[in-house]
């Protein structure tokens, strides 16, 4: 009997200890959750967002590059030969038409002694066979010559008169070949490099480089992963070592090609330098204004988030927040162009809660800013 009594007892401090384990009333929680997930779930986050407008956004981008003269020629020989004399050396000054080297001449004047004696032959050969067809002619005519002689001599004679003009050719090149001993400067420009002396034998390797006189352009290298195209007319600043003040320019020759292992294309644009201290080689640096063209959505750049390699907004709907991919082009200090992923009038969230969001979070405006405000600050 007192058995039965202690098991009786027993179970009663196990009923009451299972009675005050028990939730409280009221309170619920969710299979598979906890509280605090739920709390997490109805949080509001308080943010500042803007209204996606069009506009267009000019700033600039560093490049670098160097000085070249327009045009730069390897002067060499049309004939070749000894060469004789060097009328010029480096840094000399020419004007078109200026003498530079000669190459020995008397082969050439040889030349053309034989061409223009050959000539003379030539001539009296078809004069003689102009007489010859001529007699023979006239005893065609009264029947004293055979017209089969009368068709050989005419050939014999259309034979002289092409040797006559095969003569004058080779007359007509042998003075030009003689001409052709004494290289002049095909522009004006300045003497940069020489590369043989006298004595030497000359052709159609180089003897001087002529660089181009005044006429210097700056030649940059554009990375071709720049948000936007460089086009003739962009304005350009470069920066030049002994020069206090950068020079000013303008773009007006673009490349079509992209250069495969540097991954860069072509600019050139014209070099004023009034003082003259800048000379061709030397390096600079540029500041290459760019606009993004046509007006495009803008958005402030700290609505702008960057997670693995990628470019995202929040953009509002309701009182929730979208993570949506986006496609940046030109940005500025304080704006970015929207390529993809957002349109004019959308509202996105700016500052500093964009680092802290996630898509589906819930949301309080603590500033908006309007679409007429959001344009007048895309506005260049």
């Amino acid at each position: 009997m007192m058995r039965v009594s202690r098991w009786i007892a027993v179970l009663g401090l196990l009923s009451l200890a299972a009675c005050s384990g028990s939730d409280s009333p009221g309170k619920e929680v969710a299979p598979g959750s906890t509280g605090s997930e739920s709390r997490a779930s109805t949080a509001v986050d308080r943010v500042e967002t803007q209204r996606v407008a069009l506009g267009e956004i000019r700033t600039s981008m560093a490049a670098s590059g160097a000085i070249r003269a327009r045009r730069l020629t390897e002067i060499g020989a049309e004939v070749s030969g000894r060469l004789v004399e060097v009328l010029v050396d480096v840094g000399d000054a020419v004007e078109e038409g200026d003498p530079l080297f000669r190459i020995d001449a008397r082969p050439y004047q040889m030349g053309l002694a034989e061409a223009r004696a050959g000539l003379a032959l030539a001539r009296a050969e078809s004069e003689n066979a102009r007489d010859e067809l001529e007699r023979v002619g006239k005893l065609i005519e009264e029947r004293a010559a055979s017209e089969q002689h009368f068709e050989q001599l005419q050939t014999a004679a259309a034979v002289a008169r092409a040797g006559v003009e095969q003569m004058e050719a080779r007359v007509a090149r042998a003075e030009r070949d003689l001409e052709c001993t004494l290289v002049r400067a095909p522009y004006a420009g300045s003497i940069v490099e020489r590369r043989a002396h006298e004595g030497a034998m000359a052709g159609p390797a180089p003897i001087l480089v002529l660089q181009e006189s005044g006429a210097l352009e700056a030649m940059l290298a554009i990375p071709d992963a720049w948000p936007a195209p460089v086009r003739a007319g962009a304005k350009v600043r470069l920066y030049v070592e002994g020069l206090a003040e950068p020079l000013v320019t303008r773009i007006d020759r673009v490349s079509d090609r992209v250069d495969p292992e540097t991954h860069t294309y072509e600019v050139r644009g014209p070099v004023d330098d009034p003082s003259r201290t800048v000379k061709s080689g030397s390096y600079l640096r540029a500041e290459v204004e760019m606009s993004s063209g046509e007006p495009a959505p803008v958005v402030d750049r700290s609505a702008l988030l960057t997670r693995d390699g990628r470019t995202y907004v929040f953009r509002v709907s309701g009182d929730t927040v979208e993570r949506v991919p986006v496609r940046v082009g030109v940005v500025d200090d304080d704006r970015a162009q929207i390529l993809s992923g957002v349109a004019s009038g959308d509202e996105v969230v700016r500052g500093e809660a964009v680092d802290r969001l996630e898509s589906g979070a819930r949301i309080e405006r603590i500033g908006e800013v309007s679409e007429r405000s959001a344009r007048a600050e895309a506005a260049p």
